[in-house]
């Protein structure tokens, strides 16, 4: 589910990006391209993060703050 969520945000980050710099032809469209890739990516690791740290949020919740002891 994660994954699925994480791709639908990183291609609607692309679209909308690509979409603007095309609309407006403020750059070239290779620049665009790179532009958006990074941007997507970038809202893609974003996302997928804020799920981890949810996660770990609630597994110290559950079992509280030693649940993480077999890391270190």
């Amino acid at each position: 589910m994660v994954g699925r969520i994480r791709n639908i945000v990183m291609a609607g980050t692309f679209l909308a990006i690509a979409a603007g710099n095309a609309a407006w032809d403020l750059v070239n469209s290779y620049f665009a391209c790179i532009l958006a890739l990074a941007a997507s990516f970038a809202a893609g690791l974003w996302l997928e993060r804020a799920f981890i740290r949810r996660a770990h949020r609630e597994m110290t919740r559950l079992h509280g703050a030693d649940w993480r002891v077999g890391d270190r």
